[in-house]
């Protein structure tokens, strides 16, 4: 494979990063359950409950006793951007 340059590195991750997220399973419209979650982030679900438990990460939803979470709301988490509500 021939190198990229910053510009079509970039370019392919947003498009690998779109492929990824269309191929992650969905909960309840568009909501992750919490090992797809803990998938999403690359976390073990015991840090995902971890970070539940501290308020650091809340979840969007619950189906009852199963809490739910959005890609949105992961990314934000992510990003450093989630504040506490």
């Amino acid at each position: 494979m021939a190198s990229l340059d910053d510009d079509a590195l970039d370019a392919l991750a947003q498009l690998l990063a779109l492929r990824m997220a269309a191929a992650q399973p969905l909960t309840l419209a568009g909501y992750l359950a919490p090992a797809e979650a803990s998938a999403y982030l690359g976390l073990s679900k015991k840090r995902l409950y971890d970070l539940k438990s501290s308020r650091t990460l809340e979840p969007d939803g619950d189906d009852g006793r199963t809490p739910l979470f959005t890609r949105q709301a992961l990314d934000a988490y992510v990003a450093g951007e989630l504040t506490r509500r």
